[in-house]
């Protein structure tokens, strides 16, 4: 099975920052000297990811523009002697190949209309990466092929005949709230998804592995995701739902990742980011 794509989630709000995010999108916030969407981008093309596909609400600009060439700067940045700076810049668009898609707000709001507004690009694929846009796995950037992230990923789906793949944390029991968490079974060795239990009550998580909301899927979740309800408190289309509803007729098997899980998705949690990078980078 040949995995080329992966679907970025990038059409939220960023509430939980303003009023920075006013101005500026929540997957452009730096992370050391690059936007957190850009770490997720590097890891998947370091593991043979040479498509994106990119959903962004109606006001997104800046994530496209991103990874769009700008020669006037370019032309600038070498008419001042600055090539290396200009070379960063040409490398941006060129080293993958990036489609974007405005979320249609008649699909619905919650994580997993992100599928259905790309369903188009993604149905005749074998299967595809799904990630959101404000948190990423970190290995220091040392792409090797035994600690880049999606080839861990693809190869824990290439071991099972699942049709999923959701990707968990240990977390301590006073975490567990936080989370949706995964009740799961084993499988000559392999642990695979009965349910995602989301922010579970003290005490009564199924386990201790947190879903991060880093998926593989086949076209088989598209059928499922159409017919899915909305949550009746909510009323949003959660992804959590979709992979448990898929869990129920095909394997999806879990994976827990060795590298650091950085969560950009609020202040506390993007200022942490930002100290384990810079001691990373800086030693």
């Amino acid at each position: 099975m040949h995995i080329k794509k992966a679907l970025i989630t990038a059409a939220g709000l960023g509430t939980r920052f303003l009023p920075i995010t006013k101005t500026l999108e929540k997957e452009m916030l730096p992370v050391y000297n690059k936007p957190v969407i850009d770490y997720l981008v590097d890891d998947c093309i370091a593991g043979g990811i040479s498509e994106f596909v990119v959903v962004v609400n109606q006001m997104s600009t800046q994530v496209e523009e991103y990874f769009s060439p700008k020669p006037q700067l370019i032309a600038h940045l070498k008419n001042l002697g600055k090539h290396k700076a200009a070379e960063q810049l040409d490398h941006l668009h060129e080293k993958a190949i990036f489609t974007f898609l405005v979320q249609d707000p008649s699909l619905g709001y919650g994580t997993a209309v992100p599928l259905l507004t790309a369903k188009d690009h993604l149905v005749d694929e074998d299967a595809f990466l799904v990630l959101m846009g404000d948190d990423f796995l970190y290995n220091g950037e040392r792409f090797s092929e035994t600690n880049v992230m999606v080839n861990h990923f693809l190869e824990a789906h290439k071991e099972t005949d699942a049709q999923g793949l959701v990707t968990c944390i240990e977390r301590p029991e006073s975490d567990l709230h936080k989370y949706g968490i995964a009740k799961v079974h084993t499988q000559k060795g392999l642990a695979y998804l009965d349910t995602l239990v989301e922010k579970p009550a003290p005490g009564t998580a199924p386990s201790s592995l947190a879903n991060i909301s880093k998926y593989i899927f086949t076209p088989t979740v598209f059928e499922i995701v159409q017919s899915q309800v909305p949550n009746a408190t909510s009323g949003e289309l959660y992804i959590t739902d979709t992979a448990t509803l898929l869990a129920k007729q095909a394997p999806v098997t879990i994976y827990t990742p060795q590298s650091e899980y950085l969560d950009c998705g609020t202040p506390d949690s993007w200022h942490r980011a930002n100290v384990v990078v810079a001691k990373s980078k800086l030693s």
